[in-house]
């Protein structure tokens, strides 16, 4: 399910079982996620880490202001 060198892949998976399992249970799914992630190496946790704060480019979301 996992694929080691495409980090986003591994995580758009992750979900896509997840929701496949839990349909319409955003916690389930979340806990699914986050415990498929936990069972995984550190190489692969950090690479998904890593990926993921590129896309957010390190920092938190701010609403714009109107």
């Amino acid at each position: 399910m996992t694929d080691p060198a495409d980090p986003m892949a591994t995580i758009i998976a992750l979900c896509a079982e997840g929701a496949r399992r839990f349909g319409d249970d955003p916690r389930a799914i979340a806990s699914f996620v986050e415990h498929e992630i936990s069972l995984m190496s550190e190489t692969e946790r950090r690479q998904l880490k890593e990926q993921l704060t590129l896309l957010t480019d390190g920092g938190g979301y701010q609403k714009p202001i109107m």
